[in-house]
C-alpha cells in the first residue's frame, strides 16, 4: 500500500515537473527582450532610468540595439555578443535629458541573433 502510494506521489511530481520545464521550453523557442525590471532615479540635476532586460536567442545573441525617442546627443546603445551566449541579462541606463519638456519617452529595444542577421525581436517602452 505504500508502495504504490509512493509510485503515485513520484509520477505526479514528475508529470508536473516536465508541464513546468515543456511550457518554459516553448516560450523559449523564438528570441525574446523581456524588461526584468524598471528603476528611476530622481535628482535635483538629473532623472536615470535603470532597465534589467533579459535577452534570449535560440541559436546566439548578435546585437542588442536601444534607442531613445528623446536625447540630447545620438545615444543609440549597441551592445555585441562576441561568445556563444544564448542568454543574456543586460543594465540599461539611460540619463533623461535635462531640457525635456514632457514627462514620457519611449525606448526601443531591438535584438539581433546570429542567424537571422537582422532584428528578430523589438520591444518599446514607455516611461
Amino acid at each position: 500500500m505504500k508502495a504504490n502510494l509512493l509510485i503515485l506521489l513520484l509520477t505526479i511530481v514528475v508529470i508536473t515537473t516536465a508541464g513546468r520545464i515543456k511550457t518554459e521550453m516553448l516560450t523559449l523557442d523564438s528570441p525574446s527582450i523581456s524588461i526584468k525590471d524598471v528603476n528611476v532615479i530622481t535628482s535635483d540635476t538629473c532623472k536615470v532610468v535603470c532597465y534589467t532586460i533579459n535577452l534570449y536567442s535560440p541559436s546566439r545573441l548578435c546585437e542588442f540595439v536601444a534607442i531613445p525617442n528623446v536625447s540630447e546627443h545620438d545615444t543609440v546603445t549597441t551592445i555585441e555578443f562576441s561568445d556563444h551566449a544564448r542568454r543574456a541579462t543586460v543594465t540599461y541606463y539611460y540619463v533623461v535629458p535635462r531640457n525635456n519638456d514632457s514627462e514620457h519617452f519611449d525606448i526601443k529595444f531591438f535584438l539581433k541573433d546570429n542567424e537571422e542577421g537582422q532584428n528578430v525581436a523589438e520591444l518599446t517602452h514607455s516611461l
